[in-house]
């Protein structure tokens, strides 16, 4: 018979400052610690008897890796009274034996990651960020998708000697051309049937992809911090939704500094002593994210390649680097920068102003 599960009954429940939890489908792994760190508590939970137990805690710190379901369950167990600290995996990651993997010793991982200052936690996401962010990645699967049908579609008509250009745009344009042509009629039948299925399903997928920019766009006019980003120069819909999503609160970054750091855009560093080293970008954090700025900046290179005489310094900085870097690490030092203006108007909720020359 399984033992009880009310805390109340038992005293080393009361003295639990820090609970943490090896999140699962079905079985829960639960470690317990009090304020000098010692174990008060090990004990595995199946999912319907996880909440109530947890309810009857008294109120305490509750950490737990940044996985799947964590911040639902991060939000019930807020609404519960208790503090909630979910951490990044690869911190928890590096305190556990590979060699002697297994549920309790993950749990106990994730409180010693919780008691290390140098552990930034994950932000709790409200239930509406999720669901925007899944807006981005079911556009990002649709374009995924899209772009492997344009692969084959495109390697399969090479084989039979026709060449068609790169993008959906391209296809589109050629599509009555290349199924008019003799050497479209040459291929044998069944490789015609594909390459129409293809050309079929590449423009469902143009399609739902429109939706989904339309989807996004509507949730950006409706928040007010998403229609601040999008005066900042080659911030579209896309970040402007993106960015507020993936950081609920950006004060959680002490600047913007931190906030491109966060985003992987700052270099590596294999420095000692006197000698700095500095290599590529660190790439850590919100991959999804850090892509999006990445591409703006491509974009405001563009506009400052286009611009005779740009009044915005930002543009006369990006000019500069055109001239002394190539094109992609330009873009990369932009995204770096544009990931600081963003942080500066989300947290001063205001508007980008033009840089003066």
């Amino acid at each position: 018979m399984q033992e009880p599960l009310d805390p109340r009954r038992e005293r080393s429940m009361t003295e639990i400052k820090l609970l943490a939890i090896d999140l699962a489908k079905r079985v829960f792994q639960l470690h317990g610690v009090d304020a000098s760190g010692a174990k008060v508590l090990e004990r595995r939970l199946m999912r319907d008897q996880l909440e109530p137990f947890v309810a009857a805690l008294p109120a305490c710190e509750i950490a737990m890796e940044a996985c799947g379901s964590a911040h639902d369950w991060g939000r019930r167990f807020t609404a519960l009274g208790h503090r909630v600290r979910l951490l990044p995996p690869p911190e928890v990651a590096r305190l556990v034996d590979r060699r002697k993997k297994n549920d309790w010793r993950d749990a106990r991982a994730i409180a010693l990651a919780a008691r290390l200052e140098h552990v930034r936690p994950v932000p709790l996401k409200s239930a509406e960020a999720q669901a925007e962010q899944f807006e981005h990645r079911r556009r990002a699967q649709l374009i995924k998708a899209r772009t492997g049908a344009i692969n084959l579609l495109r390697a399969m008509l090479l084989e039979f000697g026709i060449a068609v250009p790169k993008g959906p745009e391209s296809l589109k344009r050629r599509r009555a051309g290349v199924m008019a042509s003799a050497a479209f009629g040459a291929i044998p039948p069944g490789c015609q049937t594909l390459a129409v299925d293809l050309f079929d399903q590449i423009d469902a997928h143009n399609a739902a992809v429109a939706v989904a920019d339309r989807r996004i766009g509507a949730l950006v006019k409706q928040r007010p911090a998403s229609r601040l980003l999008l005066t900042i120069p080659g911030i579209g819909p896309l970040n402007a939704s993106a960015a507020p999503a993936a950081i609920p609160d950006i004060r959680a970054y002490a600047n913007g500094r931190a906030f491109a750091a966060a985003l992987g855009l700052v270099p590596k560093q294999n420095s000692s002593g006197e000698k700095v080293v500095l290599g590529s970008i660190t790439k850590r954090g919100n991959r999804y994210l850090r892509t999006l700025l990445v591409h703006a900046g491509r974009a405001v290179l563009v506009k400052a390649r286009r611009t005779e005489n740009p009044q915005d310094g930002l543009l006369v900085w990006a000019k500069r680097l055109l001239r002394r870097m190539h094109w992609n690490r330009a873009a990369v030092a932009l995204a770096n920068k544009l990931a600081r203006i963003v942080w500066a108007v989300l947290a001063f909720n205001q508007p980008y102003r033009p840089r003066p020359l």
